[in-house]
């Protein structure tokens, strides 16, 4: 049995929610065992869209966040879903929250998120050529946003767009594709 196999086996779930459960974990590195007690959050993998519309606008949602007592401008995003792959559940999403699909969905990379406390995996993804899709009809709670880059970079010098995880998706589409159009002037 390798160590983090004996790990699992030697944690165990002490609260569970449909979005989320947290588990205490015995520390096994040295360094780090001191006596106290770790706590692990586990959730499912998730999916973050820079998706861009044929005029090159940029889609955002916004949403009230129970955690933070109030509305977030974000990018479309979710949970993976058992048994889906990480593509699919991007262009699942940003269809339900916005309406919207891209002619191409590319995956820029993964990476993890809060690595402290989180075990979960989140996939960022560059759509291109969104178009919305006729008769759509919004979710309950969510307003669709779009918005120029300039616009957008103006909402996060102010802080109104905070959502950090989203600033992978636009340094990868920029390495990986050469998109320099959110580093210009």
């Amino acid at each position: 049995m390798c160590p983090a196999d004996n790990l699992m086996a030697r944690s165990r779930t002490v609260f569970r929610t449909k979005w989320f459960s947290v588990e205490q974990v015995p520390l096994t590195d040295e360094a780090s065992r001191n006596g106290e007690t770790f706590y692990r959050v586990n959730s499912p993998d998730g999916a973050i869209v820079l998706a861009m519309t044929r005029d090159e606008k940029i889609i955002l949602v916004r949403q009230f966040r129970p955690a933070l007592n109030q509305y977030t401008l974000e990018f479309p995003s979710g949970g993976v879903n058992k048994g889906e792959s990480p593509g699919v559940a991007a262009a699942r999403e940003l269809k339900e929250e916005t309406g919207y699909v891209c002619e191409s969905l590319e995956l820029l990379g993964s990476g993890r998120i809060m690595m402290n406390r989180h075990n979960s995996q989140a996939y960022a993804f560059y759509g291109k050529g969104a178009t919305r899709i006729q008769g759509y009809v919004g979710e309950k709670g969510i307003e669709v946003v779009l918005s120029s880059v300039s616009d957008f970079k103006k909402l996060v010098l102010s802080g109104e767009f905070a959502q950090f995880p989203a600033f992978a998706p636009i340094v990868l589409a920029a390495w990986k594709s050469g998109n320099r159009l959110f580093f210009g002037a």
